[in-house]
């Protein structure tokens, strides 16, 4: 069996635009693609200022461009992250993903959020993929499946 390792892994979760993605992992991915550029910027302020004293100036000013670049290239990771998963999400919906553009529309984003966050996907296969839900259900059975054969009573 072909496993792909820790990248195929992280691109497959949190940058590929193909396939569908129901909602418990769409909302913790989401958590995780806010969350941890947020956290590794604190780090790499802390890292380049030298510390969190209010009145310190900045210790490294020959690499305030390198912090720059490393915090705008978060950013830039954090949003691919988000249409990523966005996309999915919406093609578990069985909607193209050109329906997240309504994101940028004003008051209608919060019900579009709320929409992509709270609406189950389409139960069944559809035109972007297998039904997520229903795979994992389908191996769980045939794992148990083949875990009764294995353990077949021999006195029936």
């Amino acid at each position: 069996m072909n496993q792909p390792g820790f990248f195929g892994n992280l691109y497959r979760n949190f940058f590929s635009f193909s396939g569908r993605l129901n909602r418990k992992p769409y909302i913790l991915r989401s958590l995780l693609a806010i969350f941890l550029p947020v956290i590794l910027a604190i780090v790499l302020f802390y890292v380049f200022a030298g510390g969190f004293k209010p009145a310190q100036e900045y210790l490294h000013k020959d690499l305030l461009w390198l912090h720059v670049v490393l915090h705008s290239l978060l950013i830039i990771l954090a949003i691919f992250m988000g249409f990523s998963l966005g996309v999915r999400r919406c093609h578990d919906l069985d909607k193209s993903g050109w329906w997240l553009l309504l994101g940028a529309v004003p008051y209608i984003n919060i019900a579009w959020g709320l929409y992509l966050a709270c609406k189950r996907g389409t139960v069944g296969p559809n035109r972007y993929g297998a039904d997520p839900i229903r795979d994992d259900y389908e191996r769980m059975e045939d794992i148990a499946e083949s875990l009764r054969a294995k353990h077949k009573d021999p006195k029936k």
